[in-house]
């Protein structure tokens, strides 16, 4: 496993201050922790990821890998990535981790790239009742399913230490306020060729290591059916140009989410 992730996932101790979780338990290396100590800690935890807990490293990324196949929607570039993607791994962890004495605790799985080529950790599924609150606080837009399918996977994901990332369900109504009063203070909002945009149309779900830098769904652009999404930098205060013939990898203008995903899985760094 990455030496990277032991690093983040460190307790605070006298001889690490510094640390970042008060209690940290690294569930598939304790295999004398049954299912009900885990319920009392985590009384949310899937009964799935324990048992993933329970088997080997080589299973634990193939289980996972089914997993992803069978709940995300099919996208060509996606099935590749993904192939590319779990191959990469030497191990996929679950760890219990409380960030500090008063917080609950809270469940992690980490996904560690092989050769200490970084990682990246996912929160637990969505619950039903949080997916219908999501969906009534964006009632005007139908949230793309490709999207939704993600979030019964993860509901929140980040790259290394960034504690942003794809922003947790509970927290999307929050950053979409907070992003509204960010854009509220420019006069104006374009895409990058200059075309005017209405700034409520833009719903955050991936914030990048908490800069104001977002992917946004687009509420005014389909190109496949449902809502893309397009990149929002503070440095330009444009989005991405969507009529743009550059490569998406550059214009970070996607069609879908997978589409996104693909790309975000792709780039560690």
């Amino acid at each position: 496993m990455d030496y990277h992730i032991d690093e983040f996932y460190q307790r605070i101790t006298e001889e690490i201050p510094h640390g970042n979780f008060h209690d940290v338990i690294p569930l598939h290396l304790r295999n004398d922790i049954t299912w009900d100590e885990v319920l009392q800690k985590v009384p949310q935890m899937h009964r799935g990821w324990y048992e993933l807990s329970r088997i080997s490293s080589k299973d634990r990324i193939e289980f996972t890998y089914d997993h992803w196949d069978l709940t995300l929607a099919y996208n060509p570039k996606l099935e590749q990535c993904l192939k590319a993607f779990f191959g990469s791994l030497d191990d996929i962890g679950i760890f219990l981790v409380q960030k500090s004495w008063e917080d609950p605790f809270e469940a992690h799985m980490v996904y560690s790239i092989s050769g200490n080529s970084g990682f990246y950790r996912g929160g637990l599924p969505i619950e039903e009742t949080s997916l219908l609150t999501l969906q009534k606080c964006f009632s005007k837009y139908i949230l793309p399913a490709d999207y939704l399918a993600f979030l019964q996977l993860h509901d929140g994901f980040w790259k290394t230490t960034d504690c942003t990332g794809i922003v947790k369900s509970a927290h999307l109504p929050e950053k979409y306020e907070k992003f509204q009063a960010l854009l509220a203070e420019e006069p104006s909002l374009s895409t990058s060729k200059g075309e005017p945009v209405d700034p409520k149309s833009l719903i955050p779900f991936y914030e990048s290591f908490g800069m104001p830098y977002y992917q946004c769904f687009w509420g005014e652009w389909y190109p496949e059916q449902e809502m893309g999404n397009v990149y929002y930098s503070s440095a330009t205060k444009t989005i991405s140009n969507v009529k743009s013939e550059d490569p998406i990898s550059e214009t970070l203008a996607f069609p879908t989410f997978n589409d996104w995903l693909a790309f975000y899985l792709e780039r560690v760094e």
